[in-house]
């Protein structure tokens, strides 16, 4: 199988797994939101947010150095696994007792701190499985990856609904993912086996080795996930667990959102480590195609947030995040979670591209270049948040969290551009504002007059007629994605 349609298979299957994945946790969420209730909610959603600051700290960027290390073919594949997977375990054990701890240090959390144990524990078992995760990622892999990921979800939605069923307490509800999650590093493990035999290793020279490559992208994810988590953690401090609850739902969709692009850069991360490594001119193709895939992802996909962002908060959370508010109307519009969703997917277009910027750095090795930038986005975001948080709640915290993904695009690109000489073609650019604009006109028109889901499949189907017509969808590519033909990476 060539390259462009292995990698074209990992997308598909990947999409797959996570159209499956996301239903799943939209049925979760539908059920915690509906028997939680807004403040509830709120709590469950302090008590994640909470954990995310660990979470990467546990992580230390181990995943995408795990990648690289074995994307390159002198590395014994299962040396470096075993060795990272045991500094993880290590690591993650020291790092989420140490949350759980802490939690008795802020006062606001007296009542979430059983919580915060139960998920810290679950929590460790999910950042342990993300090792075979980078396996099937550099394997191509990625239908194993999906397959374990849909089993252990699946094992919390039934968990929890049963949970609920019998009017259990949030807590206990937490223990739900313990299991699935549990479940999901077995399964891993068992699919794993056949590229790779880990085992415990305790290789010191190694752990130093990679703990001092691994310490820049650290300290880049540390800060990256300061200024994209801290405004729930602001809220949680300076706010009602009402307002987190109505920030909660809006939050989580754009999290499902922002696995797209995850999801097909995971794909290509390997394959242009694997080109840069080998100084091989295809590199610049393969960003290109990233470049222009991406951004067709990206405008149909704020079109369809922005325009039915009321009937998917009644579906993900019910009527009443679509009404609560603890603000008044922001210029004439009801401060509600559909005008934080409505806000948070701008975000998500600067973080479609961005993402492609930021792995290039990773790739080329340059991770220790995006400190600083970092920095400026955490002081920036945190800054803002304190008065944007403080007028306007979530919606202060939604906007803040726009300007600084927009700041997040600037500067991977500048970041990028200093160590990799970029040739995008930007030809793209007005064909999918052409079309864009042509969907969005077809909202516009319809949108008193035909059923949401109906006007939306006619929206996105003009969206790829008017890219057809002026060429925007590459066709060559596609045959190739979908030729039963062999052709030679």
């Amino acid at each position: 199988m060539s390259l462009t349609r292995k990698i074209a298979y990992n997308t598909v299957i990947q999409i797959v797994g996570k159209t499956i994945t996301t239903v799943l946790s939209l049925f979760l969420v539908a059920a915690l939101t509906r028997y939680l209730g807004v403040s509830g909610y709120g709590e469950y959603t302090t008590i994640f947010a909470y954990l995310a600051f660990f979470g990467v700290l546990a992580d230390f960027g181990f995943f995408w150095i795990l990648v690289r290390e074995i994307s390159n073919p002198k590395t014994d594949i299962d040396h470096a696994t075993s060795n990272i997977l045991t500094l993880r375990t290590v690591l993650g054990i020291v790092v989420y007792g140490a949350a759980y701890i802490i939690s008795y240090l802020i006062p606001q959390y007296s009542a979430l701190r059983a919580g915060i144990g139960i998920a810290a524990f679950s929590t460790l078992f999910l950042a342990l499985n993300s090792t075979y995760v980078a396996v099937f990622q550099n394997k191509l892999r990625m239908d194993k990856a999906a397959l374990t990921d849909v089993i252990g979800r699946a094992i919390i939605l039934s968990l929890t609904l049963y949970l609920i069923h019998i009017s259990s307490s949030l807590s206990l509800i937490l223990w739900a993912y313990a299991v699935g999650n549990i479940v999901n590093l077995s399964a891993s493990g068992w699919l794993g086996r056949e590229y790779v035999k880990i085992r415990p290793a305790f290789d010191f020279g190694y752990w130093k080795e990679i703990f001092i490559q691994t310490l820049p992208m650290a300290v880049v994810l540390v800060l990256g996930l300061v200024y994209f988590r801290v405004d729930t953690f602001m809220l949680s401090l300076m706010r009602s667990s009402t307002d987190v609850g109505i920030y909660g739902p809006p939050y989580k969709v754009l999290e499902m959102i922002l696995l797209l692009p995850a999801m097909f850069m995971g794909n290509v991360f390997p394959v242009v480590t694997r080109y840069i490594y080998t100084a091989d001119e295809r590199v610049h193709a393969a960003l290109q195609k990233s470049f222009e895939f991406l951004l067709l992802l990206a405008v149909p996909v704020a079109l369809i947030i922005i325009y039915d962002a009321s009937p998917i908060i009644k579906i993900v959370a019910g009527y009443a995040f679509v009404v609560a508010h603890t603000i008044p109307p922001v210029f004439g519009v009801p401060a509600t979670s559909v005008l934080a969703l409505q806000i948070l997917i701008v975000a998500a277009c600067f973080s479609f591209i961005s993402i492609i910027f930021g792995n290039l750095v990773m790739a080329l090795g340059k991770q220790a270049k995006l400190i600083w930038p970092n920095v400026i986005f955490v002081f920036f975001n945190i800054g803002s948040n304190l008065i944007a948080i403080k007028y306007y709640s979530y919606i202060g915290a939604a906007a803040t969290t726009v300007l600084t993904e927009f700041l997040v695009l600037v500067f991977t690109w500048w970041v990028a551009s200093r160590y990799f000489t970029l040739k995008l073609n930007l030809k793209i650019v007005w064909k999918v504002v052409l079309a864009g604009l042509v969907m969005g006109l077809a909202y516009h028109f319809g949108y008193n007059y035909i059923n949401w889901i109906l006007l939306t499949v006619i929206a996105s189907t003009l969206y790829l007629i008017v890219l057809w017509l002026t060429g925007g969808i590459d066709v060559g590519m596609v045959k190739i994605i979908i030729s039963k033909t062999e052709v030679e990476s």
